[in-house]
């Protein structure tokens, strides 16, 4: 505030100050009853003009003071929620990057755990090719699988067991055993079919052979005859072919 402002307002405090004893001193002589003279009473008229002038300005300052407080009140507001929304926003992406961060953290881990898996499997593969026995490759295998070293050990023992000689010529001769079996039983099964056809064809023969007797045709008496020889050639051409 300079000097000449406040120069200013002294003059018009004092100006207001001795406005207003004057303007006090008119009122007593009216509400005592004493007459006052045209020129006291334009001097009053003044006096009073003056003083509703000078509220009229303070309420209009007043009120510009209001409308300007709340114009600053309300950028004020704007202001604080602007500042709310950046903070919200910035809260936001510094989450989305703390979790960005951790996606890019867990894939990396996962691309390291795929490419040490790509390495073991290869050299596990390696081992495998690389192998002078079963017992070997297997064992590579259930290194790779994981196994505990216990498990490991019984694994090898059971995969070496089957690699011994004697071993795999019982396995052998337990497969031949199989096979023989079942052909046998093959065999039992096509004698059984075979003479079952047999008991057919000689039961209808001789119906056929008693049929034509009795019709007077002598030529079908040996007929039973040929169907058993028939019947034997086929058994023991079957049993020829049969390994």
């Amino acid at each position: 505030m300079t000097r000449r402002t406040m120069a200013e307002r002294r003059r018009r405090a004092a100006e207001r100050a001795t406005r207003r004893d004057s303007l006090l001193v008119l009122l007593s002589r009216a509400q005592r009853g004493v007459p006052i003279t045209p020129t006291e009473a334009a001097l009053l008229r003044a006096h009073v003009e003056a003083e509703l002038a000078e509220a009229d300005e303070l309420r209009r300052t007043v009120a510009g003071q209001q409308t300007a407080m709340q114009r600053a009140c309300d950028r004020t507001r704007a202001a604080e929620a602007a500042i709310v929304e950046a903070e919200e926003d910035t809260a936001r992406a510094l989450a989305q990057a703390a979790r960005d961060r951790q996606f890019a953290q867990d894939r990396a881990k996962t691309l390291h755990a795929e490419r040490e898996r790509a390495r073991h499997a290869e050299r596990t593969l390696a081992r495998v090719r690389t192998a002078d026995t079963l017992a070997e490759a297997m064992t590579a295998v259930a290194v790779h699988d994981g196994l505990s070293p216990a498990a490991i050990s019984v694994h090898a023992a059971f995969t070496a067991l089957a690699d011994r000689p004697d071993v795999v010529r019982a396995e052998h001769d337990r497969e031949h055993a199989i096979a023989l079996a079942t052909a046998e039983r093959r065999a039992q099964a096509a004698e059984q079919q075979l003479a079952q056809e047999e008991a057919t064809s000689l039961r209808y023969a001789n119906w056929l052979a008693a049929t034509q007797r009795e019709c007077g045709a002598p030529n079908w008496r040996a007929l039973p005859a040929t169907v058993k020889a028939l019947a034997e050639a086929a058994r023991r051409a079957a049993l020829s072919a049969t390994p």
